[in-house]
């Protein structure tokens, strides 16, 4: 009987501390976690063979994402203090899959923070193409109105994502080619703030959000 109770009560303990170790490591209020081991004994170890987690809000430098799904396999982790401190210490993982998506309205907060002389930019993700419009200010005396069409891409030599532009209107006329305008290349994320060792394996644009996929894969 006591080694059935072990069985139930262990994971949960330990999906707790760690769904708390989590959110240390995030910065999400918002964490559920379930670690897998069998038998559940063996978690005393510190070794795991799944973890998988689901976030919400995580603050990764300028930006949120508005969810975020973590994966790892072969885990090892530091157990004295997981149980004694709910604090995560990882000293192995064997695999990670991290999802997560952006929402246009986040996008759009982080063009008007973070672009100088960008002022109430409106975004607007669809399948396969990203849209904003805007207005840029110039020392106090001058506005533009500008359009731009274009992409949300995975950079892996910098681990990073990025918005590109393709196309680009001032005040509704088309300017083609804009080489070096503050708008060409936005950096969105850097993903070696996170706290996990991944890059970019594929940005995925849907409706009103990208979703974004990496991994430790080489």
């Amino acid at each position: 009987m006591a080694a059935a109770a072990l069985e139930v009560v262990l994971p949960k303990l330990v999906s707790d501390a760690v769904a708390q170790g989590l959110r240390d490591m995030t910065g999400s209020k918002q964490v559920s976690a379930k670690v897998d081991k069998s038998p559940a004994l063996f978690m005393l170890g510190g070794k795991f063979d799944r973890v998988a987690a689901d976030a919400g809000d995580v603050k990764v430098d300028k930006l949120t994402f508005r969810t975020m799904h973590i994966r790892l396999t072969g885990v090892d982790v530091d157990i004295r203090s997981l149980l004694a401190n709910r604090t995560l210490v990882l000293q192995k993982v064997d695999a990670i899959e991290l999802t997560a998506a952006i929402t246009q309205e986040e996008v759009a907060a982080l063009l008007n923070n973070s672009v100088k002389g960008v002022k109430n930019a409106v975004v607007a993700i669809t399948p396969g193409r990203v849209e904003v419009s805007s207005a840029l200010n110039f020392g106090g005396f001058a506005r533009v109105d500008v359009k731009l069409e274009g992409r949300i891409v995975g950079d892996r030599e910098n681990r990073r994502i990025k918005f590109i532009t393709d196309k680009f209107w001032l005040n509704n006329t088309p300017v083609g080619n804009i080489g070096g305008s503050l708008l060409t290349e936005v950096p969105l994320v850097d993903l070696k703030k996170l706290p996990f060792g991944v890059n970019v394996r594929d940005v995925v644009m849907e409706q009103g959000q990208v979703v974004i996929y990496t991994d430790n894969r080489s």
